[in-house]
Parts: structure tokens; sequence; C-alpha cells
């Protein structure tokens, strides 16, 4: 989206190049705006969801359930392999005491779950499980439930623990912190990586230039301290420590035993192999002559490792289809490096001069090259992101009703927004008939022309605002990556717990989705807390906004006061009107409803 220049050029005659470098004229615009509308289309039909932040699939023994003998142990099985360096798993007490023997593990090696193993026979009561894992991708996820042995005496006290562990999030300032290392990170490795390969590949007498060096070694060494700061602050947040703990060398030690230390300990190793590659790009090693035969594929081969490592360390290589997560965060990286490293390139001599400084010697043909790379980057970054969106969202629903869908939907307002601005920019060029003297500094002019320097001013304004809006895209990016992908945001079984005739009836509908796939489990308890079985208990669905039901779910007796349906069909999504009808005795019955959101 950066300025395509023409030198006189009216904007109407553009769909009919005459020689030279051919440009997209209005119709063939439409078309390519079409067939990237249509594969967007195709991929959003055809793209499955992922996992990313490991989801919790199973307990053992089952949330909210109330069993008749002490178990021996508690097993969490998670949708993706986990890590339990930085994690545990804690049962506690009616008494809030720990009754667990503090040995979390894999249970046979099993990646996907862990276990602890309980201290002799439980007594009667209620128990609070508190978990606290790393997902794949790097991030730290807990939360807590509870479970009965005997009877449910003190559920309420213990739901509140559970409650209260869940919804910790541990020190807020180590979360900005970890927020600005992730910013800072991509800056370094955007602006980084995106320059160094358009120098190398379409202007290389730019790479002589002394703003363009200065800025390829800030970025280089933003990048290495973000991180080696990322390795310092993984281990607090992991482990939902204070920052004051972000040099103990035990918590940096396991952080470099994990998947996220080893990626970035790659990433260090690639950018000091980038030290001799930037020397050879600035002409500072080897022969004028015959560096650019090393240099070039060097620098490309390292870039691609660079942006690989993200999305080795996060949500991009976790999930059904790793490899092509991976891909799709390469293409999309590598598009927005080539965007917005473009952007910084033009930057450098269209917007402010400098005299001292090398400048192109016929800087329409680096506009022209940059801005057919920007083109196609735009539409790679457009169709990369959306399919990426759709595979951690899920669904309508997830994408307005999670915060990670609201800060998705702020980063492609922003998009948009740095798109518009682009545009902007290539009509403050084209405004006066395409004569480029408007735009650049008046050593290029064919003649003076004082109507240059307020195109050229409006021009650095709109090109400083797009640098702006791209820093601010970079950050709500920095904080997806640090957030619970909507999909499994929303991907929380519904409890529904009621007092009637003297019983308490729990349900749970697990996943509560749309499809064959729904568990719905029913406990009765006495008001003692301890199960009890009831003469009937009936349950049934109804979809009132679509005249839907009601639909008969058939109950299971699985054990005394626990009433079990597998497989339970919920045809679509919306709020479905789940009914209960309790029958205590030959005459005491009560039904009793609540709405049950299906997604």
């Amino acid at each position: 989206m950066y300025c395509i220049v023409s030198m006189d050029r009216p904007w109407r005659d553009w769909s009919r190049p005459a020689g030279g470098p051919r440009f997209l004229g209005v119709t063939r615009l439409r078309r390519v705006l079409v067939g990237l509308a249509s594969v967007v289309v195709l991929l959003v039909v055809t793209s499955g969801v992922a996992s990313a932040h490991a989801q919790l699939e199973s307990t053992s023994p089952s949330v909210g359930s109330v069993l008749l003998t002490s178990p021996s142990e508690v097993v969490l099985h998670f949708g993706e392999p986990v890590e339990i360096d930085f994690g545990s798993l804690r049962v506690i007490g009616p008494r809030g005491n720990r009754v667990d023997d503090g040995g979390t593990h894999h249970p046979v090696g099993d990646t996907h779950s862990v276990a602890v193993s309980v201290e002799g026979n439980l007594p009667d009561g209620t128990y609070v499980v508190a978990w606290r894992v790393i997902s794949a991708d790097s991030h730290p996820v807990h939360g807590a439930f509870v479970f009965s042995v005997g009877t449910a005496a003190g559920a309420k006290r213990a739901d509140a623990l559970a409650t209260s562990i869940a919804n910790q999030s541990g020190s807020s300032v180590v979360g900005v912190v970890y927020w600005v290392v992730r910013t800072a990170a991509f800056v370094g490795l955007l602006f980084l990586v995106g320059p160094a390969v358009l120098l190398a590949v379409i202007w290389r007498e730019g790479a002589h230039s002394r703003r363009v060096g200065k800025l390829l070694w800030w970025m280089w060494g933003t990048l290495v301290v973000a991180t080696v700061a990322g390795i310092l602050v993984q281990g607090i947040y992991a482990s939902a420590l204070p920052l004051t703990d972000i040099v103990r060398p035990s918590l940096i030690s396991d952080v470099l035993h994990t998947r996220f230390g080893e990626v970035e300990l790659l990433r260090l190793l690639l950018l000091a192999a980038m030290v001799p590659v930037l020397l050879g790009l600035r002409g500072r090693l080897g022969a004028p002559d015959r560096r650019w035969v090393w240099v070039t594929p060097t620098v490309c081969l390292l870039s691609v490792g660079l942006l690989l490592t993200p999305g080795l360390a996060g949500h991009a290589s976790t999930g059904s289809s790793p490899l092509l997560g991976t891909l799709l965060d390469v293409g999309h990286l590598a598009a927005a490096a080539a965007w917005l490293g473009g952007l910084a390139l033009l930057a450098t001599f269209l917007v402010t001069r400098d005299p001292g400084d090398a400048l192109p010697d016929d800087p329409s043909t680096v506009t022209r090259r940059v801005s057919a790379v920007a083109y196609a980057a735009v539409a790679v970054v457009v169709a990369t992101g959306v399919v990426q969106s759709i595979r951690q969202v899920g669904s309508f629903y997830a994408l307005f009703h999670t915060s990670y869908g609201v800060t998705l939907l702020v980063k492609i307002g922003l998009v948009v927004v740095l798109v518009a601005l682009g545009a902007a920019s290539r009509h403050i060029v084209h405004g006066g008939g395409g004569a480029l003297r408007w735009v650049l500094p008046d050593r290029w002019s064919r003649r003076p022309d004082d109507a240059g320097d307020v195109s050229r001013s409006r021009l650095r304004r709109s090109v400083l605002a797009e640098l702006g809006v791209a820093l601010a895209v970079l950050g709500v990016t920095a904080a997806l990556v640090n957030a619970v992908p909507a999909d499994q945001a929303v991907a929380q079984p519904f409890t529904y717990s009621v007092t009637t005739l003297g019983v308490q009836v729990n349900a749970i509908v697990s996943p509560a989705v749309a499809g064959p796939t729904n568990q719905i489990h029913v406990y009765v308890l006495s008001s003692a807390g301890t199960p009890r079985a009831v003469p009937e208990l009936d349950l049934s669905l109804s979809l009132p906004s679509e005249s839907i039901g009601p639909l008969t779910i058939p109950l299971t007796l699985e054990g005394p006061g626990h009433y079990y349906a597998d497989n339970v069909d919920i045809p679509v999504a919306g709020s479905w009107v789940m009914k209960l009808t309790v029958r205590t005795d030959a005459i005491d019955e009560q039904e009793v409803t609540t709405t049950v959101p299906v997604r």
C-alpha cells in the first residue's frame, strides 16, 4: 500500500501502460480483489478450528462428581501436550489443607495428562483440585474444579474457593512487562527482516545509506534485548511470581529447558549469524563485487529462520494441523515484514531530508519496486490473517463474546486504518497528475515547484501516521499472543445448580456446542449433601426462537444420584431452554428450567 509513482502519466491511463513496468489498473485491481475474496471464502469454508492454549478435556474424578469411595489419584487430560516445569496439581481438602503427595507427573509418559496421588483414604467432604500447566504454545493455563467423596457437604464453600483460584491472573505488572517484551520482539523482527531482505533483493544501493544502516542495527539490537528479556520474564510469568524474582537462576534454568527457552536460544543463534550478513549487506565485509553472491541467499535463509521462531513457541505450531499453522504464520509474518519493512525503507528517503546521506539515483524505480512488493504483501497478510483468525476463533459467538475476539476486532480495525492511510499516501502522490517532483526532495525535481513542498509535507504526515498505526497493530498482536484463543475461552462446560423439594440438583452440559458431542451429567443430592436416588428425573431441551423441541434426553443411572446422557445431539447453536422434571415421591414433583447457551 505504498506510493506507486508514475512520472507524468495520469491515473486514468494506468490500465493501459505504455511500455516500461506495467501497473495494475482499476479493472485488474478489481479482478485481484475478487480473486482474493474467493480464496478467503474458500479458506473460511474449508478451514477447521485449531487448538492453541491447552484445553482441559476430561478429569478423573469428573467435575462435580460425588464418589462413594476415595480415589487414589487425580488425573487431568488435555487436548495437547503440556509441561509441568512451572506447574502444579493440588488437591485441597475441606479444611483448606493439601491432601496430595506433591508429586505432579505425567502418568505413564502421557504428555497430554498430569496426575497426582492423594494421601490415603480421603474422608467424606468436598475437595478442590487446582491445576496450573504450561501449554505447547508456552503459555500458562490454570483452573480449578471440585469433587466430593461420600457427601457434598461444604460444596458451596469449595465452589467459592475453586472460582477464586480459577480467576487468579498473576501479577499485573508482570503481565504488562510480558506484553512490552512481546511487542518489542515483533517490532525488532519485522523491521529487521523486511528491510534486510528488500535491500538484498530490490534496492542494493540503499544498503549504503547511513539512515538505513541505523535502522538495521537498531532493530537487530531491539530483537536481541527482547529475546533475552523474554527468557527472564517467561519464568515469573509462567510461575505467577512477582517481578522481583525475574533474575532467579533456578527459573532461568527451568525456562531454558522448556520449548520456549529452546526456541529463544535458537533465535539468539540466528541473530549472531546475522551480524556478518548485515556487515556484508552494508559493504563492510567481503569483496564489493562478489558479496551479493553469498549475502542475498544467506539473509533470506536467516530471515526465514527468524520468522519461524514466533510460531515454534506459540499458537501456530500447536493443534490438529501444526504444519499448516506454522506455514500460515511464517507467510503472515513474511508478508507483514515486507509491507512494514518497505514502508520503513521509503521513509528513509521520502520523509526527511539528509543531504549528507546516500539517496537513490532513481527514486521512482525504488518506489515502484517497493509498491509492487507491498501490493502482494497486503493480499497475503489479509488471506493468512483471515485463516489464522478462523483457526483461533471458530465462531461468531466467540468473536464477539471473548476478550480474544474483541482484541482481534481491534486489530482488524487498525489494519483497515493502515490500508486507508496507504491509499491516502498514494492519492497524495497522484494528486497532481503523478509528477514525481511533487513528492521527492528538490534535488530530484526537473524544475523548482512550490507545490512539491506542500505534497512532501502531506506525504510525510501520512507516512508517519502509517508507521504509528503499524506499531499499534504490533502491540495488539502481542496482546493476542498472550490471550486464550476465543474458541477455547468459550469451550467451558455449562453448569447449573438448583434446590427444589428438599434436594439439590446439579447439572453439567459439556462442551455445550452444536453437534452430537455433548455429555450431560445430573447429580441429585440430599439436604445433607449425600447422593440420593429419586423416583423420576426427566430432562428435555428446546429452542423457542427456532420452534425446535422439546427434545427428550434419556438419562441413564450411573450411580447413586448420578444420571448421565452421552452423545447428546444439539442441532444448532442458540439459547436453549433446559427443563428438568424432578419427582421425589409419589406426589411431589417439580419442574425447573434454565437457559443453556450453545455455541
